[in-house]
């Protein structure tokens, strides 16, 4: 990022100057703000959703969708690198306050020393949460059993997929005639170029004429190239990545199991938006879309109590608390000041 923002200033990009503050060299946060920024990609953002803009796009949207991919793996490099760096570090909350928790050491007079999630609310006398520090062995349990309960049969995601087709097969229903219109706009257009280049060769129109023409045709054929494309990445790709969403759920539990740190962040950040951990030491996960829906929708046509259960993660469903064996006699929790 610093190495592209130098070579961008060097270029000449600036801030857009206003009455009261002159353009300036953009910062490292407003380059990426510019970078992660979907407008340029044609796209606007409406109460908190993406929708397509009436403007031309200064990028290819393939371009802006590398581009993020970039950031985000250049964003979970630098986070697996840190110093003490854990796969559940950042990801953990506080079920009784809400705060982030985070890694602890303490060692103990034997000189051994223990690794600790710790309420950074109480840590740092923010809040009044009483909550203790959860062993990391423990935190590493709860989070591992809850893929077991998200993971799916072969027979669900069969159903699930089933279910999935049909959405998409209903919605393409009700737009097959736009996409008729879109594709006869199309040809309409093709079929005005063809004719207006013949005339200009009949000598019939001259070329200032033509290319006025041509350029408005230009700029409808992107049009409709635009829409059509999204119509099909909506209905293709759309349903080709629940598809893939699906297949992901029918091995999490085992993919999660024998995963190293590194994948076991990604997974995390992938299937949840937040973990919490509750005072009694149990697991409150927050899916992530598309699974929140998945769910959801999988709740909504059936079997409503597993898939309640499923949602809404309970004591029965991660059985990990202090009380199992992964504490010896001698105890895991030595005297600190942070606890």
């Amino acid at each position: 990022m610093t190495a592209l923002l130098r070579d961008l200033t060097a270029r000449g990009l600036l801030s857009v100057p206003s009455p009261k503050r002159p353009s300036k060299p953009l910062g490292k946060n407003a380059l990426y703000r510019v970078l992660t920024n979907p407008y340029y990609a044609g796209v606007i953002r409406y109460k908190g959703a993406l929708h397509p803009g009436a403007h031309a796009p200064i990028v290819e949207p393939a371009l802006f969708d590398q581009v993020q991919s970039l950031l985000k793996a250049r964003n979970a490099h630098a986070t697996r690198h840190v110093q003490h760096a854990h796969h559940l570090k950042g990801l953990l909350h506080c079920g009784t306050c809400g705060s982030r928790m985070l890694l602890d050491f303490a060692t103990n007079p034997r000189g051994t020393t223990y690794a600790y999630f710790v309420c950074s609310g109480r840590a740092a006398k923010k809040t009044t949460c009483t909550r203790r520090a959860v062993p990391v062995q423990v935190a590493e349990r709860l989070v591992e059993s809850s893929y077991g309960n998200i993971t799916i049969s072969e027979a669900e995601y069969r159903h699930l997929a089933a279910e999935v087709d049909a959405a998409f097969d209903k919605r393409s229903a009700g737009r097959d005639q736009e996409f008729a219109d879109l594709t006869a706009n199309r040809a309409r257009l093709e079929a005005e170029s063809d004719k207006l280049l013949a005339a200009h060769f009949a000598d019939a129109i001259d070329l200032a004429t033509l290319k006025r023409h041509q350029d408005r045709i230009r700029a409808g054929l992107a049009d409709v190239n635009r829409r059509l494309a999204e119509h099909s990445e909506h209905h293709t790709g759309g349903r080709a990545f629940l598809h893939d969403s699906l297949r992901l759920l029918t091995d999490a539990h085992r993919a999660y199991q024998y995963s190293g740190d590194a994948d076991r962040r990604i997974a995390n950040q992938a299937f949840y938006t937040r973990l919490d951990i509750t005072d009694d030491e149990q697991l409150r996960p927050t899916l992530a879309e598309p699974f929140a829906t998945i769910f959801r929708e999988a709740h909504q046509g059936g079997d409503e109590g597993k898939e309640a259960k499923r949602e809404h993660t309970t004591s029965f469903d991660v059985a990990c608390s202090r009380k199992t064996l992964w504490v010896g006699a001698e105890g895991l929790e030595p005297p600190t000041p942070c606890l």
